[in-house]
């Protein structure tokens, strides 16, 4: 039976992946070994740089093992806080092992409309094997800018012994502010284990 490892652990990001010459460049990885209530990413600390140095950034997370059954791992952008408004729009694909049934669809009940709330990024996550976990990445572009709106576009997926479940989405960061730092955490409970890394795109 597969799991998470089996389909996205390995996942690195394509230099060509934005369709323009350049190279991803790794800028932090944080792992959780044991239990932790979020996991921040904050420009200027602990070596992040998430300003205009780049125009697209990509964070990437590799089987995330909730405390808690079930919850949603949640995505804060903002600037000085983790609470800027977004608004957004989500699409699942539900696929159960046992008969093979898969489900496609919108699930409007996570897309946010001028919400200062976490944008859930992984629905579902178990916590009842070892195996179970979420992963994925999400591009952030244009975070330092000033005059626009910013945009973000995920793809993720949880697993369990007995289904699989991918979300993909996207939404803009109303606000004026330069983007500076990024939080992940669960809707309930910590995060067991796992890990998560920062990359800029350059196209020098």
């Amino acid at each position: 039976m597969a799991n998470y490892k089996d389909i996205k652990y390995n996942f690195t990001p394509s230099d060509n992946a934005l369709g323009v010459g350049g190279a991803w460049i790794l800028i932090k990885t944080q792992t959780v070994s044991s239990g932790t209530a979020a996991v921040d990413f904050i420009h200027g600390t602990s070596d992040v740089v998430l300003d205009d140095t780049y125009e697209t950034y990509l964070i990437t997370w590799c089987n995330v093992h909730p405390a808690n059954q079930k919850p949603e791992l949640l995505f804060h952008p903002g600037d000085g806080d983790f609470t800027d408004a977004k608004t957004s729009v989500q699409w699942i694909t539900r696929m159960t092992y046992g008969d093979g049934s898969v489900t496609v669809g919108v699930d409007d009940s996570n897309d946010l409309a001028n919400s200062s709330g976490g944008q859930p990024v992984c629905i579902n996550v178990g916590n009842g094997n070892a195996t179970d976990s979420c992963s994925g990445h999400i591009y952030l572009h244009g975070p330092g800018e000033t005059d626009a709106f910013k945009s973000y576009l995920y793809e993720t997926v949880s697993v369990t012994p007995d289904e699989q479940e991918g979300c993909w989405g996207g939404g803009n960061l109303q606000t004026a502010g330069a983007i500076d730092r990024f939080r992940m955490d669960f809707s309930s409970g910590n995060i067991d284990v796992g890990s998560f890394s920062l990359y800029g795109f350059s196209d020098a």
